[in-house]
């Protein structure tokens, strides 16, 4: 009989997923393995740079690594999972069109990310918007220059302020830096709106803990606030909303605020499928793992980036970041490798290099090596640095040619409406 070869099934393509594919074709290079990377796009969105995709910073394109292009020797599979029976060690999937398919599997790596959490607050996932994928950055973009031209049509000022109050929930990373660059996004437009004026434009970041960024020291908190601040941004400490409606929301304390944009970003979830599968997950339903990124009690089972806890030498979850997701999905080829040889697997030991927030408007807080940064030069290292994690020398010189036309040229405030579908748009027309 003939033997068959070793099969490896990735379910999804982001950083960790990826980039273990990446690592996996070069530590199985010559020997019998199928590796097969499973993604409901065939891109991954290069998360760092999503925010500023949103404010016209980016070409909206230039923020997306085609993974075809990105791997080179492994098959790839564009479907949504839809079934995983660990007992027979097979995935259904379902592709956009036609029937599912099939995949045996020897080892499954998890993969599959978080989806936005949008709590049961009323309005929330009818008006709230969210701020995860490329669909969400381009909506938005439309939605801000949407609101741009409504209060240049407005009467008052307090119908101005009304349309151009955003509210970002959530002061982490991603809302953190979407309330700075939407700031700067509506301040420049003024010179396109002559009715509007910086009185007019509120943008408020609203945290239900007492400091933004909490995941940072105390120090580095400050500084990101008194930048923020310095900025305009309005933010709001122990705070949270109750309520979301189309023309406002209410706050927590009873008071309410007219604005048609309210930008949830206060939190991830697991994704729905693994709370359907007989493996551990911890109290938040993230898949509960090893230290050398195994799924506890399954050999052949790993788990890795944002819909999983693997836990550091203290014990603690490793945060879930681009970075620390791109060097799990490279411990977990390793491993894997090692598994398939007959060799012991390896714990993650991983170091964080430093921390960097950006802050908008072409300011960014950083500390690195126990160096903090503030300011224009704190904006200017983070940018060199995801750069130069982006994949391909073609997509660095993309983004370079964005970042450096968006210095010397205004923004664009134009509408893409790719988020409209054709019946909406030929209603909108009649």
């Amino acid at each position: 009989m003939t033997k068959q070869p070793t099969k490896i099934v990735v379910l999804g393509g982001g950083f960790a997923g990826a980039y273990c594919v990446k690592h996996l074709e070069k530590r199985m290079r010559g020997r019998d393995v199928q590796i097969t990377l499973v993604n409901e796009q065939n891109y991954f969105v290069f998360t760092p740079m999503l925010v500023e995709a949103a404010t016209s910073a980016l070409e909206p394109r230039h923020v997306i690594v085609p993974l075809r292009g990105f791997l080179s020797s492994s098959d790839f599979v564009m479907a949504k999972v839809q079934r995983i029976d660990l007992d027979s060690q097979k995935v259904t999937v379902q592709p956009e069109f036609g029937d599912s398919l099939t995949l045996c599997y020897d080892h499954l790596v998890m993969a599959m990310g978080s989806v936005t959490r949008m709590p049961r607050i009323p309005g929330v996932k009818d008006y709230a918007y969210g701020l995860k994928t490329l669909a969400d950055a381009t909506v938005l973009r439309d939605r801000a220059i949407g609101m741009l031209e409504m209060a240049n049509l407005a009467p008052d000022h307090q119908h101005r302020q009304s349309w151009l109050t955003f509210a970002v929930v959530g002061a982490g990373y991603t809302g953190v830096e979407a309330a700075g660059e939407f700031n700067a996004f509506l301040k420049e437009a003024l010179r396109e709106y002559r009715n509007v004026s910086e009185s007019d434009i509120r943008v408020m970041l609203i945290q239900r803990s007492g400091r933004i960024l909490d995941m940072l020291d105390e120090a580095m908190s400050a500084k990101a606030s008194g930048v923020m601040r310095r900025s305009g941004v309005e933010i709001r400490l122990n705070e949270s909303v109750s309520e979301v409606s189309e023309t406002s929301f209410t706050l927590q304390s009873g008071e309410q605020i007219g604005s048609h944009t309210v930008i949830w970003s206060a939190g991830v979830a697991p994704p729905p499928l693994l709370a359907e599968l007989d493996l551990p997950i911890n109290a938040h339903g993230y898949l509960e793992c090893e230290r050398d990124l195994r799924v506890k009690g399954r050999s052949n089972l790993w788990g890795i980036g944002d819909c999983a806890s693997n836990p550091d030498a203290a014990g603690n979850a490793y945060p879930p970041t681009a970075q620390h997701a791109l060097r799990e999905g490279r411990m977990a080829a390793e491993n894997l490798a090692a598994v398939l040889s007959g060799r012991p697997t390896q714990p993650l030991n991983y170091r964080n290099k430093g921390t960097m927030a950006p802050l908008g408007g072409r300011q960014a807080i950083a500390n690195l090596f126990g160096l903090h940064l503030t300011g224009l030069v704190a904006w200017f290292l983070w940018r060199t640095v995801y750069l130069g994690i982006m994949p391909g020398f073609g997509r660095k010189l993309r983004v370079a040619m964005d970042w450096t036309a968006d210095m010397f040229f205004r923004r664009d405030y134009s509408q893409q409406s790719i988020h409209v579908t054709s019946d909406r748009a030929t209603e909108e027309k009649c």
